[in-house]
């Protein structure tokens, strides 16, 4: 029997303490993956690789976060969420220091792999927590989460390419991001063990393993289609904005600074996401906002690359800001209860990863392809067509109990 948990609010000082720490946890989440766009020419010539297979240290991870989410509930239930957390980001940390290290294009994969299973368990986790502890600030808090992830990817694609022209070598600009892991992990044990304590004398009794994943619902499956798409954009630009940048010479900064501008803008996109939604009932006239701003920026960079390219960019990157902060709240929209919404948000990223994997593979195939790249923007101006399209059909199907302020 689940057991509604939206009457129970922490105190604002403990809710303090949890955005700020889940601000921190979360600059460490997307390093591992965003690191590699600035580097990823270098790395091509070292291990002479072609675009479609230099693309699989971007697509690899996305896999990874989509097929180890289902192992979550098992490892969680065996070793308590906490530790759970804490030992893979410890794994994410030693994948990203080992990768770096490596010489074998076999090691360079096989710890790319790592890095995306560290994401996908520690990740998985956050939605169903902030739920469980936050359930009427939801948007709030995933807003907090989503924008801190896109700090610590702007972290990663502006520093990057310094730090590897500074020290001569990719290898050190990939894997000095294993320093956010003490912070991250030093966060999410202070994190837990406060905010848990202070929750600990609510009524109520954590569902989360007893849940399904809602394979039958096609409102789940809607939001998977959702976030899959938006992700799909997402990590093909992150992937392959930098490359395109300095191969072509589309603007005067580098292919670093351009990244670093895309992840700027997607975390702005996050945070306005999170703060001006949780407001509203109806998420979709934003998440419309969000993916015609998408596609607008696309059809610029299509049909016009060198004209305004920062412009498009930026427009881009502020529409999947607030198109991935929404997106992670949608399961929450559509549940009543933690063990619920861990299903939902497990099933949403499953699914929705997948599906986000293609996309820089798809783009980097595309490019070996044609020797281009018009066809690579054209592809995800129409992935961006039909996020406009589903977009309508994303109401939030549990009742409305917006925050008391």
């Amino acid at each position: 029997m689940s057991v509604d948990i939206r009457a129970n609010r922490l105190p604002t000082e403990y809710r303090v303490v949890a955005g700020f720490c889940l601000l921190v946890l979360s600059f460490a989440l997307r390093p591992g993956i965003v690191s590699i766009g600035p580097v990823v020419l270098h790395i091509r010539e070292d291990f002479g690789l072609t675009y479609s297979e230099v693309s699989l240290l971007t697509s690899i991870p996305d896999v990874c976060m989509g097929l180890f989410v289902l192992c979550v509930p098992k490892i969680s239930r065996r070793l308590g969420a906490n530790q759970t957390v804490s030992l893979s980001l410890l794994l994410l940390g030693a994948a990203i220091v080992l990768r770096a290290l490596t010489h074998s294009t076999s090691l360079l994969l096989l710890w790319t792999t790592f890095v995306g299973i560290g994401i996908s368990i520690s990740g998985a986790l956050i939605g169903g927590w902030i739920k469980e502890h936050f359930p009427r600030e939801s948007s709030l808090f995933m807003g907090i989460y989503a924008g801190g992830l896109s700090i610590g990817a702007t972290l990663a694609a502006g520093a990057t390419s310094y730090v590897s022209n500074t020290f001569g070598s990719w290898r050190v600009g990939a894997g000095i991001w294993c320093i956010l892991i003490v912070s991250a992990i030093a966060s999410w044990s202070y994190l837990a063990r406060r905010v848990d304590a202070a929750a600990s004398g609510r009524p109520h009794r954590d569902t989360r393993d007893t849940v399904e994943l809602p394979w039958r619902s096609k409102r789940a499956w809607l939001l998977a289609l959702f976030f899959g798409l938006s992700q799909f954009v997402a990590y093909a630009c992150l992937a392959w904005l930098a490359p395109w940048n300095s191969e072509m010479g589309a603007s005067e900064i580098s292919g670093g600074l351009m990244l670093c501008l895309f992840t700027i803008f997607l975390a702005a996109g996050s945070f306005a996401a999170g703060a001006v939604a949780e407001k509203l009932a109806d998420r979709r006239p934003w998440l419309a906002l969000g993916t015609v701003s998408t596609m607008a920026g696309f059809v610029g960079l299509t049909f016009a690359p060198t004209s305004y390219p920062i412009a498009f960019v930026v427009m881009i990157a502020f529409g999947q800001g607030m198109c991935f902060a929404l997106g992670m709240t949608l399961p929450l929209d559509n549940t009543k209860t933690a063990g619920e919404a861990h299903a939902w948000t497990m099933f949403v990223l499953c699914v929705g990863y997948m599906i986000a994997a293609l996309g820089p593979l798809s783009f980097g195939f595309l490019r070996d392809w044609t020797s281009g790249f018009f066809d690579s923007y054209l592809m995800l101006l129409i992935v961006s067509s039909i996020m406009i399209a589903v977009v309508p059909l994303l109401k939030r199907s549990t009742p409305v109990s917006l925050p008391i302020r």
